[in-house]
């Protein structure tokens, strides 16, 4: 759990790679508002264009992402939840506290 700083940039990267460099990513949860425990994850919101499409092709968006993750050493089980979404659905959730990391 302490390495999530570490794998942020990891996660970055996959993402723009993936989803292009206009995405916008965000850390929201306890994990911005100092409140992890040990059976926390890490809630990570990527909003990009792609996020309109069905459900199943998000699956694959986040499945992509995260081989790319992977690849940069980003354990497949290290708990990263993360949340593909559009602006809209973005803005339903801004009136808590988030982090903008790109």
């Amino acid at each position: 759990m302490l390495k999530w700083r570490e794998y942020l940039p990891h996660l970055v990267d996959a993402a723009k790679k993936i989803l292009g460099e206009e995405v916008e990513i965000y850390v929201i949860g306890s994990a911005v508002e100092g409140r992890l425990t040990v059976d926390s994850d890490i809630d990570i919101v990527i909003i990009a264009k792609e996020a309109s499409k069905p459900g199943l092709r998000r699956a694959q968006i986040l499945s992509e992402t995260w081989k790319e993750m992977e690849k940069r050493g980003v354990p497949w089980w290290y708990p990263f939840e993360i949340h593909l979404m559009t602006r809209e659905e973005f803005k339903i959730l801004e009136k808590g506290k988030v982090l903008r990391l790109h």
